[in-house]
């Protein structure tokens, strides 16, 4: 993006006017008549004198320049900075006495007068608002054809540091002929514009498609970052191509459009990595940081205090690695199995390659007068439009680009059309591993609260009766997440109400249990507390890897075992507790447990005692509010025997 010296003369020069009536060639020595004037063109480029510095009297016609050298105007090389005086005399004689200048100047870098007379129109700007050359048609008009031109000039540092003239051109001629002419270079000029601006305003429309579906699948960071990649670089080139063409300050290349280079190599970067899902290395962050540290000397070369050429190599020495490492990372994931790296080798290479090479080429041709560099920097013809060989790369890169991410949106999509759908299993699944409504139990009341988290997990509990009068009360938790912990924990519960009718003790049923799970060869396991209650306030417990329960706010001892579906050597006890009138006993989940604020601080063990005698909705919703991450299950049993009678 950083432009060396032009040759906008060969360019420029093609397009030849229609219409026109070519006249014999003037003779524009100073003092030297002209004998005929035709309509045409004639350009007056030679023999001006010039002078460096700043001085108003040498706009006056009487001044005498003769000892001032002279020069062609349009072999004079790029602009040095400061002030410099251009003056000329020219004699049309009386049939001249109205004609037009066309002048090929930097926009902002000059003034012209006409026989001491300040023209109009063209003025000194600021180094923000000065441009590359343009064409300006100026009337001139005297009654005897004689004219002193004067060019009162000055090139900022920035204008001097892009390797631009001061002048292209200046031509004589009749109001048609010039204008003809005006027309014929403004039009050759701004046709470059037309490929490249519809290149980048395309990339800039990709990157919102992409950003779209950023918006759509949330957890594609991918799409964010090549949305932006596309925007920034479509946006920096939209800035770049007008400041070529003298549409835009010089300074809008300077500012904004080459600093966006080192940020779209960043995010080029991260796109890549996540693309990949891979993790961004502490070697790569400090690379992205180290993108900036040219954007510090970004004041010194607009100043002229460092050398532009030089921070052109520095750019391309900086992106290089960018261009060159990243792919061979593709490479490297794609051999170890990731298919879809492979699908961005090649065209993660052709944007920060094709910049390199434009900067490398700059750099060189301007600093060590390499002119077989400038081949980098020609664009490609096509008929009156050119397209830079960066817009080519950039295309190459959006066409690759699409076809990649439409793949891999239309896989993604498939994938989450596929989760979402095991998801509502899921949910259907959870729904049946609790029971819709309590069942009444003689001599008990129950209470139970339960509150799924966002995922689908694997909390469940039953209250079933078993054939000798006594309840069986299970509680458990199905490691893991979604539709298999469902699945799982409604295999355990169908096994569980198989055993229940069997009348077998707390322990033969987590052992049965174990078996059968095993057997099913399900991956995971569950943590399963199992009680039987008897009648006359008797509870029977048996522990596999479960939290333990709470009796009247403390924890009661049993013994924990394995939980289920690890082995088949694991064993599992009982322990008997009495139960008095009033007591009060409660069996949870590791939602509780696990409850975590924002700020990453547990519920804990000690909040769970404490609240472990409140109801079981009361405890829910407190561990809930402290910041639910799992399932919540909580069952509370009072021994009643009195309050509650079966009919």
């Amino acid at each position: 993006m950083l432009l060396p010296r032009l040759a906008f003369k060969s360019a420029l020069r093609k397009a030849a006017p229609l219409l026109l009536a070519f006249a014999a060639p003037l003779a524009l020595a100073p003092s030297e008549a002209i004998a005929q004037w035709r309509s045409g063109l004639t350009e007056i480029n030679e023999a001006w004198a010039t002078h460096a510095g700043d001085d108003p009297q040498w706009a006056q016609p009487n001044f005498d320049e003769s000892n001032w050298p002279r020069v062609d105007i349009e072999d004079i090389g790029p602009a040095q900075p400061g002030w410099r005086w251009f003056r000329k005399q020219i004699n049309l004689g009386p049939d001249g006495n109205s004609v037009r200048l066309l002048l090929q100047g930097g926009d902002g870098t000059y003034e012209l007068f006409v026989n001491g007379t300040r023209i109009g129109g063209p003025r000194l700007n600021s180094a923000f608002n000065v441009r590359r050359p343009t064409e300006r048609v100026f009337a001139l008009s005297d009654p005897g054809g004689r004219f002193v031109l004067a060019l009162r000039t000055h090139a900022p540092a920035n204008y001097s540091a892009y390797h631009l003239p001061l002048f292209l051109s200046l031509t004589l001629g009749m109001p048609t002929a010039i204008e003809y002419e005006r027309q014929a270079l403004e039009s050759q000029r701004l046709y470059a514009l037309i490929p490249s601006l519809a290149i980048n305003l395309l990339m800039c429309a990709a990157g919102l498609v992409s950003l779209a579906l950023f918006l759509s699948q949330r957890g594609r960071r991918e799409y964010l970052f090549l949305g932006l990649y596309l925007l920034v670089v479509g946006a920096a080139n939209c800035l770049w191509i007008p400041q070529q063409e003298g549409i835009l300050p010089t300074s809008a290349n300077y500012w904004i459009a080459d600093p966006l280079i080192f940020v779209f190599t960043i995010l080029q970067i991260e796109f890549t990595f996540s693309f990949a899902q891979v993790r961004l290395s502490r070697l790569w962050r400090s690379y992205e940081i180290a993108l900036l540290a040219p954007l510090a000397l970004i004041p010194a070369v607009w100043t002229g205090h460092f050398s532009f050429d030089m921070y052109a190599l520095i750019e391309a020495v900086t992106i290089l690695p960018a261009g060159l490492l990243l792919p061979v990372l593709l490479l490297l994931w794609y051999r170890r199995g990731n298919r879809e790296a492979g699908w961005l080798i090649l065209p993660s290479l052709l944007p920060t390659a094709t910049l390199f090479l434009f900067d490398l080429g700059g750099a060189f041709a301007s600093m060590f007068r390499w002119a077989h560099f400038a081949i980098l920097l020609q664009p490609i013809s096509l008929g009156p439009a050119q397209l830079q060989v960066a817009d080519l790369g950039n295309l190459t890169f959006l066409f690759a680009m699409a076809f990649v991410m439409f793949f891999r949106f239309t896989r993604v999509s498939r994938e989450q059309a596929r989760t979402a759908a095991e998801l509502d299993a899921a949910r259907e699944i959870q729904q049946r591993l609790v029971p819709p409504v309590l069942p009444k139990v003689q001599g008990y009341t129950l209470e139970a609260a339960y509150l799924p988290a966002n995922e689908v997990g694997g909390d469940f509990y039953q209250v079933l009766g078993q054939p000798d009068g006594s309840t069986l009360l299970v509680v458990g938790d199905v490691s893991g997440k979604g539709l298999k912990a469902a699945m799982t924990g409604a295999l355990a519960i169908g096994a569980i109400r198989t055993l229940c009718q069997q009348c077998v003790s707390p322990a033969s049923l987590l052992t049965a249990l174990n078996q059968q799970l095993l057997e099913s060869q399900e991956t995971g396991f569950v943590t399963c507390l199992c009680a039987r209650m008897s009648a006359n306030g008797e509870a029977m417990f048996s522990n596999a890897g479960h939290l333990a329960p709470y009796l009247n706010g403390a924890e009661v001892a049993i013994e924990s075992g394995l939980p289920l579906g690890i082995t088949s050597a694991a064993q599992y006890t009982q322990t008997i507790v009495r139960l008095d009138p009033e007591d009060s006993l409660t069996l949870l989940s590791d939602g509780i447990l696990e409850a975590r604020t924002s700020g990453g601080e547990l519920f804990g063990f000690e909040r769970t005692r404490d609240l472990s005698s409140s109801s079981a909705a009361q405890i829910a919703a407190v561990a809930q509010a402290f910041g639910q991450e799992d399932d919540i299950t909580v069952l509370t049993v009072r021994f009643a025997p009195a309050a509650v009678r079966q009919p």
